[in-house]
């Protein structure tokens, strides 16, 4: 017998929890992909039962998950997150134009950057800075380029 996958979205009060897992919102929604509004997103998170940890990160399981959110609730983008031994989907829906195509982007939190701090042995500020430039120079690329 094969094993099914079970797709559920979390309760108002099961999301609010896991949202509050520090290793759960490193990645957060940050731009409308349809608007380019970015911020004030409403947030809705599916537990997913039945896949085995070996293959979360299979693109033929994610491809499955992501068919059948999208047909069944009409989001068009969901990024796939584990912690704390669970597997869930986590999709975002644009307040200014309803859109679900929502880019996710990492977090420079000063937690993140803690983290970071912490295993380079590099200051937080310094860790900022760096980063910022880099994304400076990748942006102002890119534009010379178009």
């Amino acid at each position: 017998m094969k094993n099914l996958i079970k797709i559920e979205p979390l309760s108002d009060d099961e999301a609010i929890a896991v949202l509050k897992l520090p290793k759960f919102n490193g990645l957060k929604p940050v731009n409308c992909d349809d608007c380019g509004h970015s911020a004030d997103f409403s947030r809705k998170i599916f537990g997913i039962s039945g896949v085995k940890k070996n293959k979360r990160c299979d693109d033929e399981i994610q491809d499955i998950i992501s068919s059948y959110i999208s047909k069944t609730y009409g989001i068009a983008y969901v990024f796939f997150k584990s912690t704390n031994d669970k597997f869930y989907a986590d999709s975002a829906c644009c307040p200014k134009c309803q859109s679900t195509k929502i880019t996710f982007d990492i977090a420079l939190t000063d937690d993140f950057l803690s983290d970071i701090s912490k295993l380079t042995g590099k200051p937080i500020e310094e860790l900022r800075h760096g980063i910022e430039a880099t994304v400076k120079h990748f942006t102002s690329t890119k534009i010379r380029k178009n």
